[in-house]
């Protein structure tokens, strides 16, 4: 808050010696309208009465916007019933100030012409910097020297919230729009609660009038006003306002529970209503009781309603004074976009921002055709919806615009309505979008037939060409970046901008700092796409080369390095983390500026490089493992390998989703699990699908054992060395404790795979190759796993990887890495399909020497009690078809019978030995 201060002095002769005093903003106990901007009032009485002479009293006024003296002078009688004024001319009168609680009691003994403004009241602007003094006409200049009575005004609600119960009108000078006719004049005020606000018509006639008379006449003249049924018990009044609003009775508050329209006439509860009798110079109000002073929300009085809202005069209908619609000239647009010999601007009006674009072409165009274009030119444009537009967007990194809520953008074309995408362009054309919340309504047209009003608005904001934009550096987030060389906690990203590509990678390190020149040497040991070559002054060239196209510098230029935007020492940099780094080609660049280096007289050019930057994907085949069928080292079993000397005799399916992200997904039903049985093929059709994260448990007539080399395959049905739908693999030699192969994926995580996976990034993960080959696995990779016995592997578990790299349903390796596949592969066949299990070395012993021809097991469907006959000296384990184990019994005898009773109905499945059989429960 602004503190001003004047130091008030003796310089009159008088009974009494006047005191010398200082008025201070601080000391202010009564401020009067709302607002953030504020000064003080003070006016001051040379009264006869010498006991209060001279007398000084002040208020303090806040306000928004712009106010005039008078328009002060009017918050201050608005506010505090014991000031009045009134203003003839230039000259303000009748000033008075009566405080009967104080016993003060103040007028004027002479004409009011003094301020410290200089100018008239009701056109000189009151102003934050300098506090109104105002006094009759023998004051000092001002000063009020002499001051026998400094009075701070009180606030009179006593509580500094309410303001005084006094009931607004507007001088008849002020009333625009004048009904009827005759020498007398009465003034017709409605006071909205939402928004709180008034307006004031005047009304003319002879003699006297009724107040229903003029509500009628006001009525039939202003068509934005109109009167529904008695609006003072179950009607209403309503105004439209110039922006579209209708205005109407607020809704009851609740704690009230009622709200109607109350009558006013000069300050006084109107008890006729409006069938009051007028007479000249009468003020007739209705108030919503929502925006009255005297009404509070449990329904009772302070004093009598009011409403001091300050009126705000109608204009005439038809006419808004000063709005004229605003264009833009051709010549002074800078921006345009396209080629052609015809022109059209194109502006668009936000709430508080118009600007405007440039449009060439030849032959034909449409408003669709332009906006697409200058769309596709200008990257801080662009709009929402097809064949009708929804939104049109601005963001220029400083500004961000785009429609009001609830409101929509309306088109003209040479200032005519037009047909909005549709509207053919011609030569010179004037195509302006427009947020009504920009306009002003200067007509209104009310359709009978389906009751609603045409709204026409003028838009006279100024509109701003659009300036040329700046090319931008392009840049990657290390998020996006799909190869990443090195280790450690710190990270930068590396880009290099050829004139026909940008790449990125990304580089880890482990020390504070790093050079380029490592950096660059690292990527280039990784990666064997990527090379560089230096010169006598540094880098000559940089290189990357592949599926037989090499990208190099472009013919006499050079390259230049940037760090973080800004030029640096090249391969002698520093790198940090977080840091971003770019080598560019010029000629790949845009450019922008140039600076006179004068101590060697040359200029040096400024280059952006708006390019979109691609991040480099994992070179092919380089990976650290072995790769796709074919390749040199490449590990495959082929199905007819005549190392195979089994293949799984039993299996056991626990079905995944055909969706994961989705809770509704079905699972997946493609293939029976005796297509995981026996002997895989080169056919991608004889397999059983197991679904996101499905699980399928294969046995074997004789149990797998550690030798040389791998020790079993896993076969998968992918069509291709590419398209590769991967699985975690697990043992057991118990049927009870499973162990898992320690899994590794290399693959990038930055961008989910859809199609396309390196088998050289892959290891220890089933469906590493193609149909017809199986991935290998060595058991004594897990010899020193607790609770195996690697020489005894009877059961082998396939677990399907969800490839997804979201958080919230990936799968990971044994060192953390997210595992990245083919994901969503939403159908019937989703996720791993498993063909077969083959055995490369094998025991000599059968598990539980029981074979599926000597096990039988009945009834099935079962009730209570089911018998297995066959199996004597056997386990029978129960599973649900989640996998879950249910129960387990020691087979004794031939023909045993194990209790069922509890089971609840369904499909089990029953275990013995190497044998499975399902089991279905009634």
């Amino acid at each position: 808050m602004l503190a001003f201060a004047v130091i008030v002095t003796s310089c009159l002769m008088a009974q009494s010696a006047p005191k010398s005093v200082t008025i201070n903003q601080s000391d202010i106990q009564f401020w009067t309208g709302t607002g953030t901007n504020s000064t003080m009032v003070a006016i001051g009485w040379d009264d006869d009465d010498a006991s209060y002479a001279p007398t000084v009293v002040v208020w303090g006024v806040r306000w928004n916007g712009t106010i005039t003296l008078l328009n002060a002078l009017d918050t201050i009688m608005a506010y505090d019933s014991r000031f009045s004024y009134t203003f003839s001319g230039t000259f303000l009168n009748s000033v008075s100030y009566t405080d009967a609680s104080a016993g003060i009691a103040l007028t004027p003994s002479a004409e009011w012409n003094c301020n410290n403004y200089g100018g008239v009241y009701n056109s000189t602007s009151l102003s934050t910097s300098t506090w109104l003094r105002i006094s009759e006409s023998t004051c000092d200049n001002f000063n009020f020297t002499g001051v026998n009575n400094l009075i701070y005004a009180s606030n009179p609600s006593g509580s500094g919230t309410l303001p005084d119960t006094v009931d607004a009108s507007l001088p008849f000078s002020e009333i625009l729009y004048w009904v009827g006719s005759g020498s007398d004049s009465a003034e017709f005020i409605v006071n909205f609660a939402n928004p709180d606000t008034a307006f004031a018509w005047g009304y003319l006639f002879n003699g006297s009038t009724t107040a229903q008379a003029m509500i009628d006449a006001i009525a039939a003249a202003d068509p934005r006003f109109w009167v529904e049924g008695s609006p003072s018990i179950s009607g209403d009044i309503h105004y439209l306002t110039d922006n579209g609003d209708t205005l109407g009775l607020s809704p009851i508050d609740p704690t009230v529970g009622y709200n109607f329209w109350w009558t006013n006439l000069n300050g006084v509860s109107a008890g006729s209503g409006a069938a009051s009798t007028l007479h000249n110079g009468d003020v007739f109000k209705y108030g919503d009781l929502n925006s009255a002073t005297g009404w509070d929300a449990l329904g009772t009085y302070y004093l009598e309603e009011a409403w001091n809202t300050i009126p705000t005069p109608v204009t005439v209908p038809g006419s808004t004074p000063g709005v004229v619609e605003a264009t833009i000239a051709a010549s002074d647009v800078l921006y345009w976009v396209g080629e052609g010999t015809n022109e059209a601007v194109m502006a668009v009006n936000w709430a508080d921002t118009a600007l405007a674009w440039g449009y060439r072409w030849n032959g034909t165009a449409t408003v669709a055709g332009m906006m697409d274009a200058i769309a596709a030119a200008d990257p801080r444009f662009s709009y929402t919806g097809t064949g009708m537009v929804s939104d049109i967007l601005f963001n220029d990194g400083t500004v961000s615009l785009a429609i009001t809520s609830g409101n929509w953008w309306s088109s003209t074309n040479n200032g005519f309505m037009d047909m909005g995408m549709t509207q053919t362009l011609a030569n010179g054309d004037f195509e302006k979008w427009a947020d009504p919340a920009a306009g002003v309504v200067i007509d209104s047209t009310y359709d009978s037939t389906y009751h609603y009003w045409w709204y026409t608005y003028a838009y006279p904001m100024t509109i701003h060409p659009v300036s040329v934009p700046l090319p931008v550096d392009a840049t990657i987030e290390a998020s996006a970046i799909e190869y990443w060389v090195g280790e450690g906690s710190n990270e930068v990203v590396f880009v290099v901008n050829w004139v026909g590509s940008a790449l990125a990678w990304g580089y880890r390190f482990a020390a504070d700092s790093v050079t380029l020149q490592a950096a660059m040497d690292d990527i280039a040991a990784a990666d064997p796409r990527f090379s560089y070559v230096t010169g006598t002054w540094g880098v000559d060239d940089i290189l990357f080369a592949e599926n037989g196209d090499t990208l190099h510098v472009s013919p006499y230029s050079w390259w230049e390095h940037a760090l973080n935007g800004s030029q640096s020492a090249g391969l002698y940099t520093y790198l940090h983390n977080g840091d971003f780094s770019r080598w560019a080609d010029p000629a790949a660049g845009v450019f922008v500026d140039s600076v006179l280096n004068t101590q060697y007289n040359y200029y040096m050019y400024i280059y952006a490089y708006p390019m979109t930057i691609h991040a480099a994907g994992q070179p092919l085949g380089y990976g650290p493992f072995s790769g796709r069928v074919g390749t040199e080292g490449c590990e495959a079993i082929a199905a007819n390998d005549t190392a195979i000397v089994a293949w799984a005799t039993a299996c056991t399916v626990v079905r995944g989703s055909q969706n994961l992200t989705n809770p509704t997904a079905p699972v997946v039903t493609y293939g029976e699990e005796a297509d995981a049985v026996g002997a895989a093929t080169n056919s991608t059709m004889d397999v059983v699908s197991l679904g996101d994260g499905g699980m399928a448990t294969v046995t074997f007539a004789k149990p797998i054992v550690n030798g040389e080399g791998p020790d079993f395959a896993v076969f998968e049905n992918s069509f291709d060395d590419y398209f590769l739908e991967l699985a975690f693999v697990e043992v057991s030699s118990d049927g009870e404790r499973f162990v898992r192969f320690p899994a590794t994926s290399l693959t990038q995580t930055a961008r989910q795979i859809v199609s396309r996976v390196d088998a050289t990034y892959i290891n220890n993960l089933a469906g590493k190759y193609r149909v017809g080959y199986g991935t290998p696995f060595d058991l004594a990779e897990l010899a020193d796993s607790t609770g195996l016995d690697i020489n005894n592997i009877t059961h082998v578990r396939v677990v399907d990887v969800v490839g997804s790299i979201d958080p919230q349903y990936a799968t990971y390796d044994a060192y953390g890495h997210m595992v990245n596949d083919p994901f969503p592969t939403i159908s019937y066949s989703a996720g791993f399909d498993l063909d077969g299990v083959a055995v490369l070395h094998q025991g000599t012993e059968g598990i539980d020497d029981v074979t599926a021809a000597e096990v039988s097991v009945y009834p099935n469907p079962v009730v209570d009690r089911l018998t297995i006959s066959g199996a004597a000296g056997s386990e029978a384990v129960l599973y649900d078809m989640t996998g879950r184990q249910l129960a387990s019994w020691q087979i004794v005898s031939d023909r045993q019978q194990v209790d069922t009773e509890s089971l609840k109905a369904g499909i089990y499945l029953l275990r013995i030995g190497s044998t499975s059989q399902k089991v279905v429960k009634r």
